[in-house]
């Protein structure tokens, strides 16, 4: 479960050994919070994986996978309704056996072709939603903001910058928490980020490091990609908008893999 499925690395059947740390005393297992702790991971494993020399992603791909296929309707598996699950079921369980949207044998190929489709959203393409209207009603942590953390790895969580999530008007957030030190080349295997432990003590105190959502945004008005007026100019300038370089080349790659497509 742990090395497998959790906190994948690309050893294959090694467990990285600090996991078992975790396992000390069996008793203290349910006071843990894994969730926490495999999202810190994924999130440095995709970090790693943002390098231009990295040649693969580890962390809990099950876990992406299947939070593609909850905000990305156009992603999910074709013609395939995914069934509600019970209150002691995984949620990830809707999507178990189901095949992908499927494929085009080039890898170049098939990495353009998903570029172009990223690129081709539009905010009414977005399931904004999927779990609940109000969703930090049930689980109040979700809007905590600070550090995450699996063992020696920390990683910053914000749902200031995803507030349409959680049923909000998306706002300008604030500026985000800076490491303490952050070295990012093009080889994964230099990427370094450090947070000062002290920045742990904000787990603890929860009312005090969190997203008051009510006194931060206000519901939707008229649609769930609700934005505030100098939401989408500050978006814009501080994002990258677009994955896919926009050249003939790349046009040229799209409509070859469209072609061999299978929506």
């Amino acid at each position: 479960m742990l090395g497998s499925t959790l906190f994948v690395d690309k050893s294959r059947d090694r467990v990285r050994p600090v996991v078992n740390l975790f396992l000390d005393e069996l008793e203290e297992i349910d006071q843990y919070s894994w969730a926490s702790g495999t999202l810190a991971w994924l999130y440095r494993c995709l970090g790693q994986a943002s390098r231009a020399g990295a040649r693969g992603v580890a962390g809990c791909l099950t876990l992406l996978q299947c939070w593609i296929y909850e905000y990305f309707p156009g992603f999910r598996p074709s013609h395939f309704e995914p069934p509600v699950v019970g209150p002691d079921e995984a949620w990830a369980s809707r999507w178990i056996g189901q095949p992908a949207t499927g494929s085009v044998a080039d890898p170049s190929v098939r990495l353009a072709f998903y570029r172009r489709a990223l690129d081709s959203l539009t905010p009414a393409d977005v399931f904004w939603t999927p779990f609940d209207q109000r969703p930090h009603l049930e689980v109040r942590r979700s809007l905590y903001t600070g550090v995450i953390r699996f063992a020696d790895i920390g990683e910053f969580y914000d749902p200031a910058r995803c507030l349409r999530q959680f049923g909000y008007r998306q706002m300008i957030p604030p500026p985000p928490s800076r490491p303490q030190r952050a070295d990012r080349p093009e080889a994964p295997g230099g990427y370094v980020i450090r947070i000062p432990e002290s920045f742990d003590a904000a787990w603890d105190a929860l009312l005090s490091h969190m997203v008051h959502i009510d006194m931060y945004s206000q519901p939707w008005r008229t649609y769930p990609y609700e934005t505030t007026a100098d939401y989408l100019d500050w978006f814009v300038a501080h994002s990258h908008c677009r994955v896919l370089r926009d050249d003939g080349d790349a046009d040229r790659l799209v409509d070859s893999a469209a072609v061999r497509f299978d929506h």
